[in-house]
């Protein structure tokens, strides 16, 4: 009767192990529901009655406040979710938050649409997102030979580790002065599983 080379029974089990991790990684990867969705916003409340509608500092609209400045909740252009978003450049830089319930020890995926006013003003337009007042992303927006009705809308995702906070306050603020800057629209957050938040540059610790 052959024998078994010593190791080979954990060669063989460790192979095992790989592919089936790889498989549920692949599973999950595909599956969406794998994420819990903590929140999903298009700005589409409330309904802009006409083009835009103005907010300023301590006013709310939707789950949002605005913090600093004001913002429009706009028809005006293209949205990249819907028929509204959000322009962080009212009239002068804006910033809005609102506050998710969140779990101690556990990684949120962020995802928002980032767009620029492509009516006038610098063509890039910057911004930033915090969460609990610390910066986890900066973002910046080239708007040359976009339209109104072609915004070129791009996705962007970060993520944040919750470390003991029971909630955690996001928010999105301009960085471009005047009245022409970034565009923001379809924001969600997902709480996920390990193998589908890796750590990565992307990813910010609060708490």
């Amino acid at each position: 009767m052959a024998r078994m080379r010593p190791g080979t029974r954990r060669t063989t089990t460790g192979a095992a192990l790989a592919v089936a991790l790889s498989a549920l990684l692949a599973i999950m990867t595909a599956n969406p529901a794998s994420a819990a969705t903590v929140f999903a916003d298009g700005f589409e409340n409330p309904v802009v009655i006409g083009d835009f509608t103005e907010f300023t500092a301590g006013q709310q609209f939707g789950p949002w406040t605005v913090t600093s400045g004001n913002v429009g909740l706009t028809r005006d252009w293209q949205a990249a979710e819907g028929n509204q978003s959000l322009d962080l450049n009212g009239f002068a830089p804006g910033a809005v938050a609102r506050t998710l319930p969140t779990k101690p020890l556990t990684t949120y995926r962020v995802t928002y649409a980032l767009a620029g006013n492509p009516d006038n003003g610098p063509v890039i337009a910057t911004g930033r997102v915090t969460a609990n007042g610390n910066t986890v992303d900066s973002f910046s927006f080239d708007t040359t030979g976009q339209t109104p009705s072609d915004m070129g809308y791009v996705y962007r995702t970060f993520y944040v580790v919750n470390v003991l906070s029971s909630a955690t306050t996001l928010g999105f603020a301009s960085t471009t002065t005047g009245a022409f800057g970034p565009v923001i629209d379809d924001v969600r957050v997902d709480s996920c599983l390990l193998v589908l938040c890796p750590a990565s540059a992307s990813t910010s610790t609060v708490g």
